[in-house]
Formats: structure tokens, sequence, C-alpha cells
């Protein structure tokens, strides 16, 4: 939408600091526009082979080759929906398309989103909605949404935004859609959650931050429900990268706890009891709703993206592989990958992976997920609370 800063979305493949000793998980992360890939390090994980199942035409009709970049892989209904495009250098609307691995097959829904790009699919009570990473209208205009929540999918104009990043539930009734709006604070844009308690008919500005200067970067990239409460944290704001909570009738900010950086929503999942996300600096976190657990501080690279697709597991993708873990504590490398892996879906054993830059989708050969055994090495990770850094709290 219109112009963006040079420091405009979160930066998930840069090297990290590699975690050594105990480590304070709340330092804010640095924003900063794509680069080109560095080379990826030396890894003692097994490479299988990879074949190319399909190049998407409605990525490759993008105008930039970085809108051809496949950024999620949602499994519905047998098929893939594919994630593409970029908010950056703009290139909208986007067309929602999916892809077949039983045909290789690429297919339009026949809806066109108006968003620069999808970045993720959100799976709410058994139907999918695309939030509107960075809509194609006015930013002082109603914005939301494409769903499949009536059975057709729709496009869902809902409330003022500037950019809508997440779409979560919190009873299973309600719906929340959080990214940015114009004049949230004194006439200042900055964060806003909003939510829906009847349907998605009417919607109330729920959560909104800010910082004392605005910035134009002052966003909820993500939104996740655990225990009863609603979790986010907002971008650049006057706190730095506050948690907020909300508990069903109150908010509250949690002191010291930052469990995930402000990283896109395809970075952030909820699993077996607990927020499992990326962690600048620090890899994967583990968040319970009191302590944030480092629990893969091994890779040199931050996640990009999880799948979690019923078969009892959760994977991770980043640069340096593959990786996961029945419990989201204790995490298995499983394979490295290619160069320009950008995106993870697991089906039916098989491990399918989007790439950046060129629309393609490769599946990982002779790698059979439902045979691996179930064993995992534990991880030994750092827990925050409270300001406290420790074993246990």
């Amino acid at each position: 939408m219109g112009t963006h800063t040079a420091f405009a979305r979160p930066l998930l493949a840069a090297v990290v600091a590699a975690a050594a000793g105990v480590t304070c998980l709340s330092v804010a992360p640095a924003q900063a526009k794509r680069p080109s890939p560095p080379t990826p390090p030396t890894t003692s994980l097994p490479t299988y082979p990879t074949s190319v199942v399909g190049v998407s035409p409605q990525a490759m009709e993008k105008p930039n080759a970085s809108g051809r970049t496949i950024r999620s892989l949602t499994m519905d209904n047998g098929k893939f929906y594919v994630g593409y495009g970029d908010y950056i250098i703009n290139g909208g609307p986007t067309k929602v398309t999916t892809f077949d691995p039983a045909t290789n097959v690429f297919a339009e829904s026949g809806l066109t989103a108006p968003t620069e790009e999808i970045t993720t699919f959100r799976k709410i009570n058994g139907k999918l909605y695309a939030p509107w990473s960075d809509p194609t209208g006015s930013a002082t205009a109603n914005q939301g949404y494409s769903t499949n929540a009536t059975g057709t999918w729709t496009n869902e104009f809902k409330a003022p935004a500037e950019h809508v990043f997440d779409v979560a539930t919190l009873t299973g009734s309600d719906l929340w859609m959080v990214g940015s709006a114009k004049g949230v604070v004194d006439g200042k844009g900055g964060a806003a959650a909003y939510r829906s308690t009847d349907g998605g008919t009417s919607w109330s500005l729920v959560a909104k931050d800010t910082s004392s200067t605005e910035m134009g970067r002052e966003r909820y990239y993500w939104a996740a429900a655990l225990g009863g409460k609603m979790y986010m944290q907002a971008q650049d704001v006057l706190e730095g990268a506050p948690l907020r909570v909300f508990n069903g009738t109150t908010w509250s900010t949690m002191p010291g706890v930052t469990p995930c950086s402000t990283v896109e929503a395809r970075a952030v999942e909820v699993f077996k009891g607990k927020i499992i996300c990326t962690k600048y600096g620090s890899g994967v976190v583990a968040f319970d709703g009191t302590r944030a657990t480092q629990v893969m501080p091994q890779t040199n690279w931050n996640v990009l993206d999880f799948d979690v697709p019923g078969d009892g597991y959760i994977y991770a993708l980043s640069r340096g592989g593959v990786y996961r873990s029945a419990d989201g504590l204790s995490w298995k490398g499983l394979t490295t990958v290619p160069e320009y892996a950008w995106a993870i879906g697991v089906h039916n054993g098989t491990i399918y992976l989007g790439e950046r830059l060129n629309g393609t989708i490769r599946k990982v050969d002779g790698l059979n997920t439902n045979a691996l055994t179930t064993k995992t090495a534990t991880t030994t990770g750092t827990t925050t609370c409270n300001r406290k850094s420790s074993k246990s709290c």
C-alpha cells in the first residue's frame, strides 16, 4: 500500500548469534529489509534429495522476483493453499490459489484478494482466513481478510487498517485481526487489534500501541490464544516490544517477558499448550503463559516458518534445515534444505518446501516422516520470567 519505510518487515532469515550459557530472552529484534541469502553454514543434518513438483503460475505473474516467493503452504482438504507476494515492492492484488500434491496442479479459487501479499492462512473452526498483509486500498478504509468461512471464498472488509498481519480467535466464537491503523492514539498511527464477538458483523478496536514519534513501523505482527488469554506483541512502540495480554475481560502487560520477536505470523504457532515461536538471537522459544524457554538454540538461523500438519508433530523450517518436535520442547533435525527454501508444508509423510524468488515448490525425496522414530534429543534451554533467567521459576 503506497510507499514503505526501508525497515518494513521482520527479517527472519538473518544469521543469529549462537546462544551460550544463560541468556536473557528480552532483547528487542532489529527490523530490516530482506537481503540476498548468505551461504548456509556447515551442518550435521542428513541431506535428502529434493525434486521440483511445480512452479506457481500465479506467483510468476508478480512483477518482481521477491513477489514470486512462496511464503506459506497451508493444507486444507488435500490441497495446499499457497501464500506468496511481496508487500515491500508491492505487486498486488493476489489470487487465492492452491497446489494439489496428488496431481502437482495449481488452481485458482476464483477469488483475488486486495493485498500485495498473502503471508499466511490461518485455520479457525475448520475454515481458512488469509489476512491482508498490505491491502491495495486506502490505509483509512475498511480492510480485513479473505476467507472460505461461508463455504465460498469471499473478501471481507471489516475495519480501518493499514496492515492486517494475523487473524485469530480467543473463544472459538469471536474473531480478532491485528496489524496497524491510522489515527489510533491521539491522531497518530500505530499497532491496532480489532475484535468481533458477533461473527464478524461488527468490530471494535480493543488494543492499540504507538510511539512518541510515529515512524510507521508500529505494528502487531501476530496474535495467539493460550489458556483462555490472547497474547500479542507490538513492534517499535514506547515500551519496545511489550507482551499484551487479554484475559477475556481486561488487558495487562506482562513485565520482563517477550517470548517471541515481532516476527511474521507464520513464525508463531500454538502447539501442545505452548506458544512456539521464533526469537531473534535465541532460536525457537516455547511460552506456556508464564515462562519463556529457549528450546532449540542449536540452529544458527532464524526459523522462517512452522507447520502443524496434524500428525502429532510441529515442524520448523530454517535456512539450516527442517526440524520437528512432538512436544514443542525437544527437537530433532530431519534434513538440510535447498538454499532458497522459504516455506514448509507436510502432508502424508512428505515434506514440501516453497522457495523464494522463483515460485517453486519442491518435495523432499526418500524421507517419510511417518516412518521416523519418535525419539528426540532433549535440548537444554533458558527460561525467562519476571526479568529473571533460570532453569525454572
